[in-house]
């Protein structure tokens, strides 16, 4: 039976959701997948009180990726990072949701923590530096 897992993006503001709409377009429509925002008018409790009911759903196993480590959103999901069904990791950005997705499609979790960090990171290009070898390739 393939484990059901929900992605949940821990952000300020509209950046989760945004992330999501991203994906989408990329991937087509991402089922399971929850954005937790930080709106300037919410304090730190709704943020919890939106996630706590999320994680006592039914899903096997829960990837939640938050935008900056030691900011609201991702403080909270560190209330959960101990708990054995929970992943938490900070620095989101869209190549980490893909990564994810596909996982998730796949089935594949084995060292997943790594995989979305390495992923995170080799998204971050100096484009311009890259053009530049490129061109003195010619």
């Amino acid at each position: 039976m393939k484990m059901r897992t929900a992605i949940v993006l821990m952000t300020h503001g509209s950046f989760g959701k945004e992330l999501i709409a991203s994906g989408e377009l990329i991937l087509g429509e991402l089922k399971d997948v929850f954005s937790i925002s930080l709106e300037a008018e919410k304090e730190p409790i709704e943020l919890m009180s939106e996630l706590e009911p999320l994680l006592q759903s039914d899903f096997d196993q829960y990837i939640l990726l938050a935008d900056l480590f030691g900011g609201t959103p991702c403080n909270v999901a560190a209330r959960f990072s101990l708990e054995d069904n929970v992943i938490v990791l900070s620095g989101v950005n869209l190549p980490m949701l893909i990564e994810a997705e596909m996982a998730r499609m796949q089935g594949s979790y084995d060292g997943l923590e790594e995989k979305l960090m390495k992923s995170a990171r080799e998204g971050i290009k100096d484009v311009k530096k890259i053009m530049k070898e490129r061109k003195a390739e010619r």
